[in-house]
This record gives C-alpha cells, structure tokens and sequence, in this order.
C-alpha cells in the first residue's frame, strides 16, 4: 500500500461512500413507493414550483439547530464527564442524529446518537443515553413553552382554538412524565438494582451496571445549575426548527394553493401532528405515510381539502429529507474522518485489523451502488418533471416535395408533438404534406388513433397540463370528429385507445391494470381484462398498449412491473409470450403482429410475429441515421407503416424522434422522412383512402 495511506483510510473512504449511496438508495425507495401514479403529475408540478429561496432558508434553519443541539450536548456532557467531544464534532453527531431519527420508525434513530459518541469518541454509553434523554425532556418542555407562547396570543387576539389548548396538555402531561421518570424512578431503580452490579451472570450485571450509572449521570447533571442553558437552548432548538419547518411549508403551498389558510397556528399544529404520526412505531421508510397520514388528517380537520392536503405534506416531506439527508449523509461521511483522530484511545472501534474489514467494506459498496442505481432508475422511470422544449424546424430534403412514394397516396397522417409549446395533435395530409394542428389544449395530448372510417381521431389528454407519458394513471380518452373540429370526453381515467373494427366501441386502458371497452351507442363500459382477474398474471403486473384483434379474440399486450414481456392474452386468460420487446400490436387484418425490440444498426428494430407460432422475424431496421426506431403503426389498408425515429436518443416524449413513411415490403432505405422539427414528434397513425 502506498505510504501515508493506511488501511484505515482505505476503510474510512470505501465505508462513508458505501453507507452514502445506501442511504440515499433507502431516500429514493421512500420516494417512489409513497407516490401514487393517479398523483404523481400535481405532486411533480407543485415539487418544481417551490420556492428555492425557502428551501435554502429551511437548509439554514437546520444548520443552526444543529448547531443549538450540539452546544446543548456539550453542556449536559460536560457536567458528567471530564474529557467531551468538541463542539464541530457534536455538530456532525447533531446532523446524523436528524437524518437517522427521520430514517426509523418510533425514533430509534435517537440511538444513532448514543453508537457515533460511544464509538467514535469513547463517551461512556451512560453518558450519551443520559444526555439523550434529558435533551428530549427539555426538547418536549421547550414545545409546551412553544404551544403556550402560541395560545396566549390567541387569547390576546381572541382566535382562541380548542385543539391547541389539548395539545399543550398532552405535551405537559408527556413531559412531566418522563420528568418522574427520569429522576425519581429511575434513581429508585438504580439503588435498588446496586446488588445486581457487583457480579454474578452477564445477562443480569450489564443491564443492572447501566441503569444504575444512567441514574448517577442524571444526577450529576440534575445539580449542576445548568437548566436555565439547557432550556433557552432547547427553545432555540425547537424555534429554529419550527421557523424552517413553517418557511419551508410555504414555500410549498404559496407557488400553488391559494387556498390553502398559511397563518402560524394551523400551520404548528400540522407539523406537530405529522412529526407526532412518525414516531409512532409503526413501520415506514423514513416516515412516508405516517407523517402525511398525521399533518394531512390535521389539515382536513382544520378545513383543508383532502387531497391538495396530501400531496402538500408529501411534497414538504420530500424537501425536508432531501435537505436533511443533504446535511445528515455529509455529517456522517465527515464523520468517519474525525472520529479516529478525536482523541488517543477514540475510534479504535472504526480500525480495521486485516484485509478482511477493507473487503467488506468493498462488497458493501457494491451492495450501495447497486441499490442506489436500482432505486434511481425507478424514479427516472416515472417520467420527466417538465415538458421538454419545443424545437425548430430544419430544412427539408431536396426531393422531399415530390417523390414516387406519395403521387398516389391519398389520405393523411397523425402524430403528437411538441412544436407548439405543448404536445398536441398535429394532421398531415398527403400527398400535399400540408400540416395542420388539429388540437390546441394547454395540456399534454398524444396517442391519436384514426377511426376505421377516417373520420375521427381519439387520443389521450392529460388530467393537469405536464404529464410524462411514463406516468400511465393521469389521462382520459378524447374523441375529435375532423370534420367539424368537435372534440367530445369519452371516458375519464382512461389511456392509449384503440378501435374496433366496426367503429362502434373504443377500447382503453385504465389504471395501468385494466383493459376496458367503451360502446358509444350505449354509453356503458364493459372490463374485458384485469390482471388482478382470473387470468395467469400476478396483480403488480401493468398493461402497456394493449391491442385487441377482433377477428382473433385476443389480446397483444406489453407487459411491466414484476414481469417484463410482450404477449398475447386470449379469452380464457392463457398468456403466451411472445418475446421482449414494447409495443405489441396486430395488423389491421390480425394476419401477423409486429413490436420494437433490441437489435439492429440504432439499438431498435421492428419484428414481424406469426400469432400461431410466436416465431418472429426482423421486419425493419433502417440503415440511415434515424435508426432508434419506436412507435410503429401499420395504416388502415395494411399496405403502410408510420414510425418514429431518433438518431439514438431514447426518452418518449423527450428525445427529437422523426415521423417516417414505409411501404411494406420495400427496401429499407426507401422510408420517407415526414416531420422535420427538432422537437418530440411521437405516435403516429395514417389513413389512406
């Protein structure tokens, strides 16, 4: 090993990455499993309307409570033992305490505090659980000092409001009784288990020995005339905290919620409700659900709407992890630093002894990488939290005016795209190549699917102006009559629709779970799937694009979440997989079926399936630049394919794809370039007379 770089170093560096990366792995986990898909767009729209001002101001009010608490440390410990832990030390304690306190349940991550100090600094554990516990007591008694302060003022104003008068009484009562608790009782316990301490079985002495110094450390600290310090500082602590906690929240709520009542009291009262609901030992990744169960119901009972009240808890919720694991993960890989250099006999528990230590601390970094990528790609996988720019237009090919593919062509295409600032539905019509916009809603439009008799479109709108088309929950079903420009709602909760053959009925997919057929004579809607149904698929599959064959009675299908596959579902619910792959979908006359899958020249290529052998074959790889090939519909006459094509960008409805024209069978070259914008140009269809 080279000089001045000692395997403890080594250990340190490999160690504080490794318990990083997990710990913001554990973050994103949180984060993704709290966020329902039906909610996901308002929670990503009111997350990037923020206010970063205020959330800087909430990153300030966490450091200067940290700095308060660790001074409050200092002092309880130094009333109890001769040599303590310097004051920058405390503070990097301080911070990872509040990220570990967040990260479990029933605030056992107040023991994160007891292991660094015993650990990293030799503090005897008598000391830490006694400056612990007296740090709670006074944290609880500078909280009722708080809610009286609060509720006199409402007295002075005549706003008193009943609930705060009996939450200053559960606090007090809570207070004065672990006040008795900590002095008399356990003063009491720690005489009478002295006996216990002088020898005797291990099991019996070592809880018996740290009750009884426990007991002796908050004597000590009980007459050392240091209350009146611990209490302003607890009242620092607790103001510090509660003025960052109530900027933060309205920089959440007044970017979005107009409504929303912001004034000191109900605002208290709901962060003190939502902090009270996560320390309840139930279990949670950091809190997510509990702490917005808690403030939320405390909302809704002061008058707030239920589900603004919800997604305004979850946000803030969001922030306040992201700036404590911001300060609480850099604490703690400093941490690991100062903790070996603290003083001559500290740390001896961080030194590796041998090889060994440094290759564990290897295979848990793997470990973290690997959770932390996992975890990552599962929020990149919810979509983007802005639409993307819109683009320009670039110069057509030469003979793009005019070709032989299009001088006998009559009918038109469709497509989604960005152009205009938004994506909305764009027509097309051939030969001329004349673009018209067929919708002008400022929210997000895509999926047009052209009516077997060409004269109406459906396609999905988005329930709130930017949705990613990853999120497949927030959408309804549209239908626009071309002749007259007439757009009709046609159901609600509804994504990627289709046709049937006679025009008749539109079929959709719901909740990511159900495929669902809506008859436009009769108004009703009939379920013809569910993978949480009677059908050879577990209920955490999601349905992707789901096409129905009329003539064949089944259903092409992509599949995601627990099973990854394109397949083909019949009627008596028998899955068959085709393959990999997205964007399963049949012919208009069922003869074969064709999707995207890996492969080819720009990672992408279209197979071609026989839907009584599953056996495929490459259809369509183009050789040009434009070869990340995706979103491939065969025209009404089965004789034209319309796609989408990127120069190797991937994202939907991000990356610049190009709309393309294929004749069926020709060569692969031949494809003609129909769109030419910089911009997202997706999901196109083609109807031709």
């Amino acid at each position: 090993m080279p000089p001045g770089l000692d395997k403890r170093f080594v250990f340190n560096i490999l160690l504080s990455v490794a318990v990083s990366l997990l710990l913001m792995g554990v973050l994103l986990s949180g984060l993704v499993g709290s966020v329902h898909l039906t909610l996901l767009p308002k929670i990503k729209a009111v997350f990037h309307r923020t206010s970063l001002f205020l959330v800087g101001c909430y990153f300030i009010a966490g450091v200067v409570q940290a700095f308060f608490r660790a001074v409050r440390y200092r002092i309880i410990l130094r009333a109890s033992e001769k040599e303590v832990p310097g004051l920058f030390h405390l503070v990097l304690v301080s911070m990872s305490r509040n990220m570990f306190v967040d990260m479990l349940p029933a605030r056992l991550g107040e023991l994160s505090y007891v292991a660094m100090l015993n650990k990293g600094f030799t503090v005897r554990t008598e000391a830490c659980l006694s400056s612990l516990s007296i740090s709670f007591v006074f944290d609880l008694i500078a909280l009722a000092l708080l809610l009286g302060m609060l509720l006199i003022y409402q007295l002075i104003t005549s706003e008193l409001q009943p609930w705060l008068i009996g939450s200053l009484l559960v606090v007090a009562l809570v207070s004065g009784g672990l006040l008795v608790f900590l002095f008399p009782v356990l003063s009491f316990l720690g005489r009478r288990l002295e006996p216990l301490t002088q020898g005797g079985k291990k099991l019996i002495t070592r809880p018996a020995r740290l009750v009884r110094e426990t007991a002796l450390a908050l004597q000590k600290v009980r007459t050392s005339g240091i209350v009146m310090p611990l209490l302003a500082l607890s009242l620092g602590v607790r103001f510090t905290k509660y003025l960052g906690l109530y900027l933060l929240f309205l920089g959440v709520v007044l970017p979005s919620f107009s409504a929303i009542v912001t004034s000191p009291a109900p605002v208290l009262i709901t962060l003190i409700s939502a902090e009270a609901a996560a320390s309840l030992p139930v279990p949670a990744f950091m809190s997510f659900g509990t702490y917005e169960a808690g403030g939320a119901l405390t909302m809704i009972a002061l008058g707030a709407e239920k589900v603004a009240s919800g997604i305004i808890l979850l946000v803030l919720h969001i922030w306040s992890q992201i700036v404590d694991y911001s300060l609480g993960i850099t604490s703690l890989i400093l941490f690991f630093f100062v903790a070996s250099r603290a003083g001559p006999s500290a740390g001896t528990a961080w030194q590796p002894r041998s090889r060994r230590y440094i290759f564990a601390a290897l295979v848990l970094l793997v470990v973290g990488v690997a959770f932390f990528a996992l975890q990552a790609r599962k929020v990149m996988k919810m979509g983007s939290l802005t639409a993307p720019q819109p683009g320009i237009s670039v110069a057509r090919d030469k003979n793009a005016a005019i070709v032989p593919l299009l001088k006998n062509l009559h009918g038109f295409v469709v497509w989604s795209s960005n152009r205009f600032g938004n994506h909305d539905i764009v027509m097309l019509s051939l030969p001329e190549q004349k673009l018209s916009r067929l919708t002008t809603n400022p929210h997000t439009e895509y999926f047009p699917r052209i009516s077997p008799d060409g004269t109406r479109i459906v396609f999905c709108r988005s329930q709130v102006p930017w949705v990613s088309q990853r999120n497949p929950v927030p959408w309804d079903v549209y239908m626009l009559d071309l002749k007259t420009g007439k757009e009709q709602l046609v159901v609600q909760n509804g994504n990627v629709p289709t046709w049937s053959a006679n025009g008749k009925r539109i079929r959709f997919q719901r909740q990511a779970n159900q495929f669902v057929e809506y008859d436009l004579v009769t108004k009703k809607e009939k379920v013809l799937l569910a993978t949480a149904g009677k059908i050879s698929l577990p209920a955490t599959v999601m349905l992707e694009t789901p096409a129905w064959s009329d003539r064949r009675h089944q259903l092409a299908v992509t599949l995601r979440g627990t099973m990854r596959a394109t397949a083909v579902i019949g009627q008596n619910g028998l899955v068959k997989k085709v393959a990999g792959g997205c964007e399963l979908n049949w012919a208009p006359d069922s003869s074969y079926l064709y999707h995207v899958d890996h492969g080819g020249k720009g990672g992408n290529v279209f197979f071609k399936v026989d839907p009584d052998t599953l056996k495929r074959e490459i259809w369509f790889d183009s050789p040009t630049e434009y070869s990340h090939e995706y979103f491939p519909k065969v025209g009404n006459r089965g004789e034209y394919l319309v796609y989408g094509a990127s120069t190797g960008d991937h994202e939907h409805d991000r990356a610049d794809y190009e709309i393309f024209l294929w004749r069926i069978g020709s060569p692969w070259q031949g494809a003609l370039r129909l769109s030419h914008y910089t911009g997202n140009d997706c999901w196109p269809d083609i109807y031709l007379y």
